[in-house]
């Protein structure tokens, strides 16, 4: 076996939307292509152990199955069109449906199979001149919002599309009731916050709707059982946009929840650079709804009924990222720390079925220890190391902050250790998956017991771990980000630094984020009009002068979540009073390079990152 190197990002592959019908299984995997800078994606079937293509392009996706099992759909991208395309599984038989310049979202099949129903995006028109007249003006990774943003449409199987709903606003998600006329669309209008939204219940045929009374807020992964009541995930945000959602059920025009008694994360928020596409997240089926969750870094699957008892189904030390039944057994998608995405299958144990990343697993990729330390005020704080070759120690800051390290593979992680140095990361407070209180305990106090959290975890690493505390290095991402420059002016602790789509100015976030006036009215409390020296205070700028660890930042000018500027206004200070930092930014990327943009410039951002701790570590 050897070390990874930077260009094995070629050969990871990413698994997903997993869909199993009357017994066979398909599946989509994503590859990153150097020659051409963009990620092929392509259908699958799994035959035993193999791994068969089962449709003829590299740029299939989204696939959906109709209810008899006979019919897939899926999208297919050339240059500037989608097409959707039907195909006959059991013939093979296959055509092309539909082509349109609209950005397709979502797709599914009606409840009786003649037809589609589709999500779709209007384009931002290419002028030399920008009209605003809605906030937020833009978003991450949409870009400026165009007049209207989405429809909904019925696709017929003789190609001709029927507008149902037109929407000023956003349409994030929606599922089919396959028990009657019905469908649930998730909406958010434009004059309302990013972070709420509401669901509608539509009749395609007659077009009359009506909403969900009382559920406003964080909604997603709507979903229908057989008898037609509707699940979906909900926070009601009572105490901050940031609390953990629950699973609703909305019977007979009531809702209840379903997960009352639990302080756990119906999701999965373990942060990994290896992932992409679709996931499915709930199935409902026999009388349960089944659920991917997050408890202490690990996502598996669970289940609830009508006793409201939540258990486990399959769970350990390993992430599951999507997943779908085959009679019962399951079949789904999970990473390990040290083993990229495959499918396993479960039967009362799991065996792993395929190996789709063969090649990485070639190169030597070291399991992360785990560990647990009781912080200074006696409450647990879980971490992960991954033993180098002595060349110091590099700690990584997660984003959000409300998500979480843990059992998933993270390249970045594997990258920096196959050059010889320790990797550390943890979940301080404020992350995901230890339940409200731990996450929420930072709300409107950044830099403080998060920050207390690290050194401890430093302290704890360098008394238990053999890490040496005068050659550790620190990188972050977005809160992450903002926690690299906020430590940076606080201690000299590190050797060098990285600060990833990072904040360093809370005042200037707050007017200029696509999330940020709620987003830091929440998290920072207020706004800078009442708050000013708070605002300020809790801004890494106002402690810049204290700066002497070399820093690269790290930012991509399309970046509407954490803006450019934010980089720009720490890398201006920093140049003025001497200090050492250098900054890249990538041109037309935005919040999610590190897990989604254009292969090269992945590839750039850790050539870069790698550069910089073996020069200032040394």
């Amino acid at each position: 076996m050897s070390s990874l190197k930077i260009e094995d990002f070629y050969d990871l592959r990413f698994i997903a939307n997993l869909n199993i019908a009357n017994g066979r299984t398909f599946f989509e995997i994503y590859r990153p292509v150097e020659k051409s800078n963009k990620y092929e994606s392509e259908i699958f079937e799994l035959k035993g152990a193999k791994t068969v293509k089962f449709t003829r392009g590299n740029e299939d996706r989204d696939a959906v199955i109709d209810l008899t099992g006979f019919r897939m759909a899926y999208l297919t991208r050339v240059e500037k069109k989608t097409s959707v395309f039907i195909k006959n599984i059991e013939t093979g038989e296959e055509r092309r449906l539909w082509e349109t310049e609209l950005t397709v979202k979502k797709m599914m099949w009606d409840r009786l199979s003649k037809g589609l129903y589709i999500i779709a995006q209007d384009k931002p028109k290419d002028d030399d001149f920008r009209i605003l007249e809605k906030y937020p003006m833009y978003f991450n990774g949409e870009g400026f919002f165009p007049t209207i943003n989405y429809q909904f449409l019925h696709l017929r199987l003789n190609g001709k599309v029927q507008k149902i709903l037109e929407l000023d606003g956003e349409m994030s998600d929606f599922a089919v009731n396959p028990s009657r006329q019905e469908v649930a669309i998730v909406e958010r209008p434009d004059n309302w916050d990013v972070y709420d939204s509401r669901i509608r219940i539509i009749d395609p045929l007659s077009k009359e709707s009506n909403y969900i009374p009382g559920v406003r807020g964080g909604v997603s992964s709507p979903v229908y059982d057989g008898d037609g009541n509707l699940y979906f995930l909900f926070s009601k945000q009572e105490r901050s946009i940031f609390e953990s959602p629950k699973l609703f059920r909305y019977k007979n025009r009531k809702i209840e929840n379903l997960l009352e008694e639990y302080d756990i994360s119906p999701e999965n928020s373990v942060n990994s650079d290896s992932r992409m596409g679709i996931t499915k997240r709930m199935i409902p089926r026999g009388g349960y709804i089944y659920f991917i969750a997050t408890v202490e870094g690990r996502a598996g699957i669970y289940r609830v009924g009508e006793n409201k008892r939540m258990e486990g189904v399959v769970k350990g030390d390993f992430s599951v990222d999507s997943f779908d039944f085959d009679g019962d057994r399951i079949y789904y998608v999970a990473q390990f720390s040290n083993v990229p995405q495959e499918i396993y299958q479960f039967n009362g144990q799991s065996r792993r079925i395929t190996i789709i990343n063969s090649r990485l697993e070639r190169r030597t990729l070291r399991s992360a220890k785990n560990f647990r330390m009781k912080a200074s005020d006696g409450k647990e704080i879980e971490g992960w190391f991954l033993g180098g070759q002595k060349r110091g120690t590099i700690l990584e800051i997660h984003g959000g902050p409300r998500t979480s390290y843990g059992e998933a593979f993270t390249f970045e992680f594997h990258l920096i250790n196959s050059l010889g140095f320790n990797v550390l990361y943890s979940n301080p407070r404020g992350s995901d998956s230890y339940g409200d209180d731990f996450a929420l305990e930072i709300k409107e106090h950044y830099g403080e017991r998060d920050y207390q959290d690290i050194l401890e975890i430093i302290d704890y690493a360098s008394s238990r771990l053999g890490v040496k505390k005068e050659k550790i290095g620190i990188i972050g991402g977005s809160y992450g980000g903002f926690m690299v420059n906020w430590m940076v002016g606080h201690t000299d602790q590190f050797k060098a630094a990285v600060a990833d789509r990072s904040i360093s100015d809370q005042i200037s976030f707050y007017f200029s984020s696509d999330i940020g006036p709620r987003f830091n009215s929440d998290q920072m409390g207020g706004n800078p009009y009442d708050n000013l020296e708070h605002f300020w205070g809790k801004s890494p700028l106002k402690y810049i002068k204290n700066v002497k660890t070399p820093l690269l930042i790290v930012h991509s000018d399309e970046d509407y979540r954490c803006p450019i500027w934010q980089a720009y206004e720490m890398f201006t200070q920093l140049k003025r009073q001497g200090s050492v930092v250098r900054m890249i930014s990538f041109k037309g990327e935005n919040h999610d390079l590190s897990r989604g943009g254009k292969p090269k410039n992945r590839v750039k951002r850790l050539e870069e990152i790698t550069k910089w701790f073996e020069s200032k570590m040394s």
